[in-house]
């Protein structure tokens, strides 16, 4: 390790700094473009000047003026004698909801004080939060994440994967989905399967309230949703398909819920597990092009849930 000082280095540390608090700036931008509705009218529209957005879209077109620099900046929108498009591959990442790349749903609010004052004194206290804590708008974010892939892929590819499950689904079963946050995997398996009843738990108030919402508007009378943990599975048995996606890690007490688990599946029953594909140790890590976003949700979300016990486990993202 060296210790000397490398001027040649200094400035390029100092200009990837910037371009830290340029992704943390331009995410909070984003996402007030995603909640105004902005990439989906503006890859409806087409070529546009800003004038003619503000016309299109009712808002002030000094704002939208400096939205569209923005995403030609970023090289997400093509520019051209003062009219602007979404690039070809934004308009799938940021304006077709139903594309397995879409992203747009990924930029949330910004982390709150509160959650800054929890993690600060977490580093004393060992304990982390909890999914819940992070409040109502947490739950969408960390749906939006995985929600495309879940739409296009769990069904035809996954679950047409597992040995006669198709069959099993057709012709009407029981699934669990523990874990099931927003309820994006938990939706997705009722609507395909009508005949098998689907019930998604999580500890998450704010995540059973988005995931009922979903089930209401979807108009399924075979899919519900309830408050719980590994340790409610109990109340469940001869469970013919336990889903369990992207969760694992972030729990206080894995073993433990492995444990629950093997204890509500029917005797053929199986349990599905989906969860990230790390590599061990940081170095063998570092082949992940997004290692620093992954071990800061780590410390934000997964570790901290991981952590949300004395004594947790701690797995973290990674």
């Amino acid at each position: 390790m060296r210790k000397e000082l490398d001027p040649s280095q200094l400035g390029l540390t100092v200009l990837s700094l910037f371009k830290l608090k340029e992704g943390e700036v331009v995410s909070a931008v984003l996402h007030v473009g995603h909640r105004l509705g902005l990439f989906t009218a503006l890859d409806e529209v087409g070529p546009t000047t800003s004038v003619a957005f503000a016309e299109t879209t009712g808002l002030h077109e000094r704002w939208l003026r400096e939205f569209l620099f923005l995403l030609s900046s970023l090289d997400l929108a093509q520019h051209d004698d003062g009219e602007f498009m979404l690039t070809p591959e934004a308009s799938v990442a940021l304006a077709q909801p139903d594309h397995p790349q879409y992203q747009a749903g990924v930029f949330g609010p910004p982390i709150t004080q509160h959650e800054i004052d929890r993690t600060v004194d977490a580093f004393s206290t060992g304990i982390g939060m909890t999914w819940g804590e992070h409040g109502a708008e947490t739950c969408h974010f960390q749906a939006a994440m995985g929600a495309g892939g879940q739409k296009a892929y769990l069904v035809p590819v996954i679950l047409d994967s597992i040995e006669a499950m198709t069959d099993r689904l057709q012709a009407g079963a029981t699934v669990v989905d523990i874990g099931c946050g927003a309820g994006v995997a938990a939706t997705t398996v009722a609507q395909a399967f009508p005949n098998t009843t689907v019930i998604g738990v999580d500890p998450s108030s704010h995540a059973i309230a988005a995931a009922s919402a979903r089930a209401d508007e979807a108009g399924l009378d075979n899919l519900s949703f309830r408050q719980g943990t590994f340790d409610d599975l109990g109340e469940f048995a001869d469970v013919d398909l336990l889903l369990t996606l992207d969760v694992i890690h972030d729990l206080p007490r894995p073993g433990a819920a492995v444990r629950s688990a093997r204890g509500c599946l029917a005797d053929d029953g199986v349990w599905m597990v989906a969860d990230i594909r790390a590599r061990g140790g940081l170095e063998d890590n570092r082949v992940i092009p997004v290692l620093p976003l992954m071990y800061g949700m780590s410390m934000l979300y997964c570790m901290s849930s991981a952590m949300s016990e004395p004594g947790g486990a701690g797995l973290g993202t990674l």
